[in-house]
C-alpha cells in the first residue's frame, strides 16, 4: 500500500500528512454506529471518489470541513450565517412548491448549519475551480459569486416563469412513462424497513387511490450508502407518481474530526424550507427526508455552457445562497459588512488552496483504493 500523500506544511515547515482514506473508513464506521448503512452502496460511493475530482469533492463534505480548519481557519472567525453547509454547483435544481409553481435553487438541505458565511462561497467557488469545461477562471466566479452575494435580496427560490435567462438552459423533461417506469424496475424493497411514520407521510402525500410498490434507489455521491428507498406507481386515473424517501443520520459537522465551526441549529429546517418555498411534497420525518421524484426535477449544469450563460448561472447561484443566508437578516448584514472590509482577492486565494488541497486527496484515493 501507498504512504499517504503530503498535503501541507507545519508552521515550521516540517511535512503534515493527511490520510484521506483513513479518514473516510473512521467517518464512515462513525456514521454506521448511528445508522444502518448499505455495504453495496458505499462500495459503489468508494468507485466514484475515484471519479472525476468534483466527484470527489460531493462525497467528501467530512474532508472537507477538516481541510478547512486545516488550511485556511481564518475564514472560521467570520460572523456566522445559516449554511447549505455540503454546497456545490451540483446542488442546485428546479421542483414545484405547495402551489405547483416550478422554482429553482439549493435543493440540498440535508446539512444545514449555522456557520461562518466564507463556508458556503468557498466551497461553491471551489467545486466551479474543479469543474471540466468551465468557460469562466476562478477569479471571474469569485467576483461574481461575492458581487451578487453583497447585492441581492433575500426570498422565495427564483419562480422559472419569470427567470428567462435561466428558462433556456433548463434540460427538457424526461417522458413520464418512461421515467417512471425506470423507477418501477429497480429492485423490489421491503417497506418495512421504513418506519410506519414515514410510509403514512408517502401515502398522504398522493391521491388515495395510489397504488406504489417500494423499491431499492441508489443516487448522490455523498449520501451514497444511507439507505435510500422510492415508493413508485400509478393512481386510478393512470397518472405516475414517485416518492423517494431518505435516512439522515446526524450531521457530518457533528462528527468530532470535522467539529470545526459549524453547529447544527434545529430552526433552521422549518425556517429555510418555508423562506425558499420549498419542494412540495417534502420534509423530514423521523429522521428521513421525502421528496417528490418527477421528470421535470433537474438541474442546470454550469460545464459546458458558453461564457454569458455561466455568469447567469452563477450569479442565480449566488442569488440562491444568499436566500438561505438571508433566512436570518440580522446575520446576513452582519457578513455582508465583514466582507464589505475585507480584501477582493481573499475568496479566489481560498480557493486556490482549496482546490489543490482536494485534487492533491483525490490522487491519494485513486492511488489507493
Amino acid at each position: 500500500m501507498r504512504q499517504p500523500v503530503r498535503t501541507r506544511r507545519s508552521r515550521r515547515g516540517a511535512a503534515v500528512t493527511f490520510d484521506v482514506v483513513a479518514f473516510t473508513a473512521a467517518y464512515e464506521a462513525w456514521l454506521g454506529a448511528h445508522i444502518p448503512l448499505v455495504p453495496d452502496d458505499l462500495r459503489a460511493k468508494h468507485e466514484e471518489l475515484a471519479g472525476p475530482v468534483v466527484r470527489f469533492l460531493r462525497g467528501t463534505y467530512y474532508v472537507w470541513l477538516r481541510r478547512v480548519a486545516d488550511l485556511v481557519p481564518h475564514l472560521l472567525d467570520r460572523p456566522p450565517v445559516p449554511l447549505v453547509g455540503d454546497l456545490h454547483i451540483e446542488n442546485f435544481g428546479t421542483w414545484r412548491d405547495r402551489h405547483g409553481v416550478r422554482r429553482w435553487g439549493v435543493n440540498d438541505l440535508d446539512e444545514l448549519t449555522r456557520g461562518a458565511y466564507p463556508l458556503d462561497l468557498l466551497r461553491l467557488a471551489t467545486s466551479a475551480a474543479l469543474a471540466p469545461d468551465v468557460a469562466l477562471s476562478t477569479g471571474e466566479v469569485c467576483r461574481l459569486l461575492l458581487d451578487h452575494w453583497r447585492r441581492a435580496g433575500p426570498g422565495p427560490a427564483l419562480d422559472m416563469a419569470g427567470a428567462r435567462h435561466l428558462r433556456a438552459l433548463v434540460p427538457v423533461p424526461g417522458q413520464p412513462h418512461r421515467y417512471f417506469t425506470a423507477l418501477r424496475d429497480l429492485p423490489a424493497a421491503d417497506p418495512a424497513a421504513v418506519p410506519a411514520a414515514v410510509r403514512a407521510a408517502v401515502a398522504a402525500s398522493a391521491p388515495s387511490s395510489w397504488r406504489a410498490g417500494w423499491h431499492a434507489r441508489r443516487a448522490g455521491t455523498g449520501s451514497l450508502g444511507r439507505p435510500r428507498l422510492v415508493a413508485v406507481g400509478q393512481d386510478a386515473d393512470g397518472d405516475w407518481h414517485a416518492r423517494e424517501v431518505k435516512l439522515l443520520g446526524p450531521a457530518t459537522a457533528t462528527w468530532p474530526p470535522a467539529r470545526v465551526g459549524p453547529v447544527v441549529d434545529d430552526t433552521l429546517y422549518p425556517a429555510v424550507t418555508a423562506a425558499l418555498s420549498a419542494p412540495y411534497p417534502g420534509g423530514r420525518v423521523d429522521g428521513w427526508q421525502l421528496r417528490r421524484l418527477a421528470p421535470d426535477v433537474v438541474r442546470v449544469e454550469l460545464s459546458g455552457l458558453a461564457a454569458r450563460d455561466a455568469e447567469r448561472v452563477v450569479r442565480s447561484m449566488a442569488q440562491a445562497v444568499v436566500d438561505v443566508h438571508g433566512v436570518d437578516r440580522a446575520a446576513l448584514a452582519a457578513a455582508r459588512a465583514d466582507a464589505a472590509g475585507r480584501d477582493g482577492d481573499w475568496l479566489a486565494d481560498a480557493v486556490e488552496t482549496m482546490a489543490a488541497d482536494t485534487r492533491a486527496c483525490h490522487r491519494a484515493w485513486r492511488q489507493r483504493v
